[in-house]
């Protein structure tokens, strides 16, 4: 038979570990009076609790302007380079003086030229106009009257509706079956004339033309074939020319009738006191642009220099020396006033306790003694996962400090969360199993020297911080609770209320304060990631 000799030996070690770990550990207990006690009785008061939210970030600047060129130019130097500071009036390029004078020759040649212009319109002017159309054709409708201001009354609407191609057309859903072509008679008002079927429709409309001589626009009409009418409907005019008209005055009279054919040489209305063309305005307007163009380039020609219109930190030079831009061209971009914003990363356990309007603090590194106060303006509904903790972006406003520069970190810290005057209770005192939170409450009914264990209590957590937790409820101000004195001691890192060895559990059944090993871990509400 083989013996194993060196297992044998293992298990009678542990056996005698076994049997000694009770002994020690009553000796620990008991060897000395002056031991200190298992458990500490912590009697528990009223307090308050602050939840704050915490976060790092970098300063940037919240907006940014474009200066643009009041003229077309040419640069003969500019002043500020990228990350300058600048104030409002401050020198930022010159202009080039001869390209100025350049274009300044060329500015009253063309002013000069736009009078000759004004001088032909104007000759063209006349008080008293007639309107004529650019087609000839049958008029079918006149929208004016004498007496009336053409503009005032017309709303956008034209003089006059002429017919073009001398034929009116009109649909219908005829009640006999025709055939292409086949004449017709249309009857308007008394009188009739010969038609048309000019088309026959899939949905079995047909499209009837007859003579534009006497049925007005939207005038119903019949149609009828051997004497009986096969349909009915709305007379349109089958090539409309809409006359509209610029001119302004009082109509002196309407020359012609409706049904009458004109020709372009026809004057269809006759206008007094009429305004200047709008040609001629327009002329008049564009004469004055020219003219305070070369009194802007006048004036730069006395100053050439571009100056700030505002304080600021230079953030990109745009243009170059030497180059000729364009009005409304961009010469740098600048960030004015020195506006300041912060984007922290916030966890998503706190993002839903941050709200936009809320005001807290940043610590700068660089001004480290100096609270700023900061406000939420915007958060991010998109977050940012990484190493499976999502992030989300909070924007902050910083208050304006003439000693900030972008780029400097700080730390932000929100107070989302208060609660109080509500019962405190030691970090170390909660415990956790299944069940929930709970606590070993001072059971009262025991003698004064009895050994004290405690009443397993459970309790519901509110916010905590670094070392306590508010109970909301289970608990009262006065209770006393017991706490592992071990859990009480500074630089102690073993588990909080970790039990002696000669009393070991099974460890799948075990309870531990926060949830350690064996427990159910549900931290206090209102605690921060680690």
């Amino acid at each position: 038979m083989t013996h194993k000799p060196f297992k044998l030996g293992k298990r009678i070690l542990i056996l005698c570990l076994a049997g000694l770990l009770p002994i020690v550990a009553v000796l620990a207990t008991t060897t000395s009076p002056e031991a200190t006690p298992e458990y500490t009785e912590v009697t528990l008061n009223l307090g308050n609790i602050t939840k704050t939210v915490i976060a790092t970030g970098s300063l940037r600047f919240d907006k940014m302007e474009s200066l643009t060129l009041p003229e077309d130019v040419t640069l003969r130097s500019i002043e500020v380079a990228k990350g300058n500071a600048i104030s409002s009036g401050q020198v930022l390029a010159h202009y080039d003086a001869e390209a100025l004078q350049d274009a300044i020759d060329a500015a009253q040649t063309a002013l000069d030229e736009q009078d000759e212009t004004l001088l032909m319109l104007l000759s063209q002017q006349r008080s008293d106009q007639n309107i004529k159309p650019a087609m000839a054709g049958v008029v079918k409708a006149v929208n004016l009257q004498e007496g009336q201001m053409v503009q005032q009354s017309l709303q956008g609407q034209p003089l006059a509706v002429l017919s073009t191609n001398g034929l009116m057309q009109v649909s219908i859903k005829p009640t006999t079956e025709l055939s292409l072509g086949q004449t017709v008679r249309v009857i308007v008002g008394t009188q009739n004339q010969a038609g048309n079927v000019a088309r026959l429709m899939d949905d079995g409309s047909a499209l009837i033309f007859f003579p534009d001589t006497r049925a007005l626009a939207d005038e119903t009409v019949q149609v009828t074939l051997s004497g009986v009418t096969v349909g009915e409907g709305s007379a349109q005019i089958g090539q409309p020319y809409y006359l509209y008209t610029d001119v302004e005055g009082v109509v002196d009279s309407i020359p012609v009738k409706v049904n009458a054919s004109v020709t372009r040489n026809s004057t269809i209305a006759k206008v007094k006191y009429a305004e200047p063309s709008t040609e001629y305005q327009q002329a008049v307007k564009e004469r004055e642009d020219m003219a305070q163009h070369l009194l802007d380039l006048q004036a730069l020609l006395k100053d050439p220099v571009y100056r700030s219109p505002m304080d600021g930190i230079v953030a990109e030079v745009s243009a170059l020396t030497g180059q000729t831009l364009k009005e409304g061209d961009c010469l740098l971009n600048l960030y004015p006033e020195q506006a300041f914003m912060m984007d922290v990363s916030v966890d998503e356990l706190d993002i839903l306790t941050v709200m936009e309007g809320q005001e807290g603090t940043v610590i700068l590194d660089a001004l480290s003694d100096i609270p700023l106060p900061v406000r939420v303006e915007r958060i991010s509904r998109l977050g940012n996962t990484t190493s499976g903790i999502t992030n989300y972006t909070v924007t902050l406003s910083v208050r304006e400090d003439s000693r900030l520069l972008s780029g400097m970190n700080g730390t932000m810290t929100l107070t989302v969360g208060e609660e109080a005057g509500s019962v405190l209770v030691p970090l170390s005192a909660i415990m956790n199993d299944r069940q929930g939170n709970y606590v070993m409450l001072k059971d009262k009914t025991l003698a004064a020297d009895a050994v004290q264990t405690g009443v397993k209590t459970y309790v519901k957590l509110g916010l905590s911080d670094a070392t306590h937790a508010a109970v909301t409820s289970g608990l009262q101000a006065g209770d006393v609770v017991l706490v592992r004195t071990s859990a009480l001691q500074p630089g102690n890192n073993r588990w909080q209320g970790m039990p002696d060895f000669g009393q070991m559990p099974d460890f799948g059944q075990m309870d531990f304060p926060g949830g350690g090993p064996g427990g159910n871990f549900q931290p206090p509400s209102g605690g921060q990631r680690p």
